[in-house]
């Protein structure tokens, strides 16, 4: 019996060790995790220089808001579906069917993660974007920061092939993604993992790349004459 319970005793004192373990472990990963979002609350505020007129930098907040819609999704998708209606090269049609369901792709992928995250926006922020839906008012991760990532990686690898176009494009891409911040519309953190998001969303539409010889099989009933 003495046994027994020296036994139950030991397993007992076992188990709030582990417990302990876990209950001090858990307390300094929540205490790290919250000096970081401490951290990136303070930085986006710091860095919203361009957030309202009276900001700082407010005199470029016009340039910031040019840069935004730079990168916009609606003139993107109706950009490449007019050019596309102008192409007569199948080496064309292959490059501007896929950069349309690339643009398609990003969407759904960002839309999907502001909907589970449903980040709030930075407070310094004003809502005074171009064509906005509902689930932009969602911050995490930056959708203008992805796309811009993703076509600068899309049109480095399959469109320019001088050095200058691909350095220009890339610029542009961080100059989107820096926008973001100085204009108040992000955090930090949202335009930092929206920057990888778009070059591993790329990465995974590679894996899918709709060949040149589909593309045209698809559209041969409705453009075959024009394209062919």
């Amino acid at each position: 019996m003495k046994s027994t319970r020296m036994r139950k005793t030991q397993r007992k004192l076992v188990s709030n060790k582990k417990k302990s373990g876990m209950n001090a472990f858990d307390m300094k990963l929540n205490s790290f995790l919250t000096r970081l979002f401490k951290l990136d609350e303070r930085l986006s505020q710091d860095f919203s220089l361009c957030a309202t007129p009276d900001s700082r930098l407010g005199y470029l907040r016009p340039l910031m808001k040019l840069l935004e819609i730079s990168c916009h999704g609606i003139p993107w998708l109706l950009g490449t579906v007019i050019i596309f209606v102008c192409v007569h090269k199948p080496e064309d049609v292959e490059i501007l069917v896929n950069l349309f369901f690339v643009l398609i792709f990003d969407l759904i992928c960002v839309g999907l993660v502001k909907i589970l995250v449903r980040r709030e926006r930075p407070a310094i922020n004003k809502m005074d974007m171009f064509a906005t839906v509902s689930i932009d008012l969602f911050s995490f991760p930056s959708g203008h920061t992805t796309r811009a990532a993703m076509l600068a990686w899309f049109f480095t690898d399959k469109i320019f092939t001088s050095y200058i176009s691909s350095y220009a494009v890339v610029v542009w891409a961080i100059a989107v993604a820096c926008s973001r911040v100085l204009l108040g519309r992000h955090h930090v953190s949202d335009v930092a993992a929206g920057f990888l998001m778009g070059l591993l969303e790329y990465y995974v539409y590679l894996k899918m790349w709709v060949p040149r010889e589909m593309c045209l099989e698809w559209l041969e009933p409705y453009f075959g004459h024009v394209h062919l």
